[in-house]
């Protein structure tokens, strides 16, 4: 098949699989239709996906390229249409976020390395429309009355079909294909396809497992990549843990007040993406001013997350979780675009799922203490993740501030 219409149809693949209306009113489903209560949401539900996404990632990681790609993907729109048929199931929830790595990975099989950043813009572009879409219309039938929450996951329901259906009919991925795109990628000389013709799938594994190994000496060796990843891992963390609980703490004030989480969740992209824009065309060194900023940051997260837990406003919660996770994205992409200047493309892949798996490690930890061990209600929960973002600063405080004393006692010496 014609390498644009594979990635039309990943992109409409990645695009189907995020039309989700149901989420921004999970809670509601969950606590109104399911007759679930808050307690057994937030203490027996909702920590499921945590450690399902936790044990799920490394397998998933290490087969995408071992089953080649496909499989995973159709593993995923499967687990999406199984979640929501058994819409409590949060374990199959953690198999399909985990598995999402096999959807950007089957792409750069699939195109030219030269198409390589316009796959990566398709795809996170259709990724974030399908979210938009769903979430709006979400936010239309509630906020009319049009509909229930009911309708809202048999729509969900109907487009994760649609999704089981189209990842199926994807292309699928010969192993030499593949062998022939990581030679290409590993700058490997000589005549690469009759390389391939002589090789068999076992050469193709050792390829992939060797390079696994010689590209996790190269990313961790590098001390300022290390740095960022520390920061990348702790963020997420707490981004995870914010996300996956919001819901339940909006789910405290009247159902006749938060009838607005879909525009909220709808917005959150859509700011994102001017955010995104504006923080990659600022000129700022950002080795030498990140730690400032990323300390800077957690404060005002800090300070969300505090106001949130305290407030009985709607709207206070609603404008608090948006500007948390605007900040949240700035940050990131600071973050992704001073790794860029350090590491080769090739790279990102493995350090974004090493970095999401020490990242799931410590939201595990997180929820086992807060919510397993101290059993704390969601308001005293969010007073905990806002000490979190505290203890962040304090630490890429302290590293600023002793970049700075050096930088001072050098000029002071000269």
């Amino acid at each position: 098949m014609d390498q644009w219409k594979v990635m039309v149809l990943i992109c409409l693949y990645g695009a189907v699989k995020e039309f989700r209306p149901t989420e921004p009113y999970m809670y509601e489903y969950q606590h109104t239709v399911l007759n679930m209560t808050e307690h057994t949401l937030n203490s027996q539900v909702y920590p499921i996906w945590t450690y399902s996404y936790l044990i799920t990632l490394i397998p998933a990681f290490l087969l995408t390229d071992v089953f080649l790609y496909k499989p995973l993907i159709v593993f995923e729109a499967l687990s999406y249409f199984l979640c929501w048929v058994i819409f409590v199931l949060e374990l199959i929830y953690g198999w399909a976020t985990a598995t999402e790595i096999a959807y950007f990975a089957y792409i750069y099989v699939k195109v030219p390395k030269t198409e390589y950043k316009s796959a990566t813009a398709f795809t996170r572009a259709a990724l974030l429309v399908g979210r938009f879409l769903a979430y709006a219309l979400a936010q239309l039938l509630i906020g009319m009355n049009w509909s229930s929450y009911q309708t809202l996951n048999i729509i969900s329901l109907v487009a994760m079909t649609i999704a089981l259906f189209l990842a199926v009919i994807l292309p699928k991925v010969g192993w030499k294909e593949a062998y022939e795109k990581k030679l290409e990628d590993n700058n490997v000389q000589g005549n690469i396809k009759e390389i391939v013709d002589e090789s068999s799938y076992v050469d193709y594994l050792k390829l992939f497992f060797a390079g696994l190994r010689h590209n996790l000496l190269a990313i961790y060796r590098n001390p300022l990549i290390f740095k960022w990843s520390v920061w990348s891992a702790l963020s997420s963390c707490i981004f995870y843990q914010v996300t996956n609980y919001t819901q339940t703490l909006w789910g405290t004030l009247p159902d006749t007040q938060n009838r607005w989480n879909g525009i909220t969740e709808a917005l959150v992209p859509l700011l994102g993406i001017p955010a995104d824009l504006i923080t990659r065309q600022l000129n700022v060194n950002w080795n030498r001013w990140g730690d400032l900023l990323l300390a800077v940051g957690s404060v005002g997260q800090a300070g969300l997350l505090f106001w949130m837990s305290q407030s009985n406003h709607i709207l206070v919660l609603y404008l608090s979780y948006i500007f948390y996770r605007v900040i949240y994205q700035m940050s990131t992409t600071i973050a992704q675009s001073t790794l860029a200047l350090s590491l080769d493309s090739r790279l990102f892949g493995l350090l974004f799922g090493i970095n999401t798996f020490v990242a799931l490690i410590l939201q595990s930890i997180l929820t086992a203490v807060v919510i397993d061990w101290q059993k704390l209600d969601i308001r005293p929960q969010f007073v905990v993740y806002s000490i979190y973002h505290l203890v962040v600063a304090i630490g890429f405080g302290v590293i600023f501030g002793i970049w700075a004393g050096r930088r001072i006692f050098k000029a002071n010496t000269n």
